[in-house]
């Protein structure tokens, strides 16, 4: 009973101080490379929500652009556009998928060109009833489909 009861107070603590970096983590980072004079890219990664609540995509920045919004690509009659999304849900123990044809962040006004093998930094803003936690994103800059 006692290692029981000890077992369940170390399960505890540990998941009250996980961090963001801990409760959420990130696979396949990128950032499409663009030309040198490209206005905006396009950042694509999938958000795996370890925790037990929904959450949501509110915001993202970035010391390298000006701004970062969180859009869809849409398709009407054949022609591909982007729509701004507030936000985007996070389900409790699933994941959120940015990627080429959906769901993307667009990167604008870049503050400098970026090439294939630089690195951009992302961080994204993630909602629980009033609570903000933010996550820093590395994403390589790729040439599209390498």
């Amino acid at each position: 009973m006692y290692k029981l009861i000890l077992l369940t107070i170390l399960t505890l603590v540990v998941a009250c101080n996980q961090t963001p970096e801990e409760s959420f983590i990130t696979e396949g980072a990128w950032v499409r490379e663009g030309p040198p004079n490209a206005g905006a890219l396009a950042g694509y990664v999938t958000i795996i929500n370890h925790t037990d609540q929904d959450r949501t995509l509110v915001s993202a920045k970035s010391e390298q652009f000006n701004v970062v919004e969180i859009h869809r690509t849409i398709v009407e009659n054949g022609v591909a556009k982007m729509r701004r999304q507030k936000d985007l849900p996070i389900p409790a123990g699933g994941s959120l998928v940015l990627e080429p044809g959906s769901f993307h962040l667009m990167l604008m006004t870049p503050k400098s060109a970026f090439k294939a093998n630089d690195e951009v930094t992302v961080t994204v803003s993630l909602k629980l009833d009033d609570d903000i936690e933010e996550v820093d994103i590395v994403m390589p800059v790729k040439k599209p489909n390498s």
